[in-house]
């Protein structure tokens, strides 16, 4: 039971680590579609547009901006709750130790004796 434990909180960390860098890239996606959105009406409210040249086409400043603010608000998010998981695996992993520490000790000698 105990490989078996070991396993399934090994997954999940590794899915844990995975997520950190999935989660990073969707916000940041999604941070710049709403940097791009806010960009473009503002642009549209006050006629003047501030253009990035990247690959050939032009990208807004909001969409870079929202982009890494987007970035790392995922990656603020995913890495907090994957260090939680982390440390919710560590206690696992003390409180076993303990626990089989404790099984293999026995009884202490200095204890009353029961009647």
């Amino acid at each position: 039971m105990t490989s078996f434990r070991r396993l399934v909180i090994g997954i999940a960390e590794a899915v844990a680590v995975v997520s950190i860098f999935v989660c990073t890239l969707i916000a940041g996606l999604v941070g710049a579609a709403s940097g791009a959105f806010r960009s473009g009406t503002f642009a549209a409210l006050s006629n003047a547009e501030v253009n990035l040249q990247s690959l050939g086409a032009p990208v807004s400043t909001g969409t870079v901006v929202g982009f890494f603010v987007g970035a790392v608000g995922g990656f603020v998010v995913s890495s907090t709750l994957a260090g939680i998981l982390f440390i919710f695996a560590q206690i696992e992993r003390n409180t076993r130790s303990l626990l089989y520490q404790e099984s293999f000790r026995g009884s202490d000698p200095r204890a009353a004796p029961r009647s």
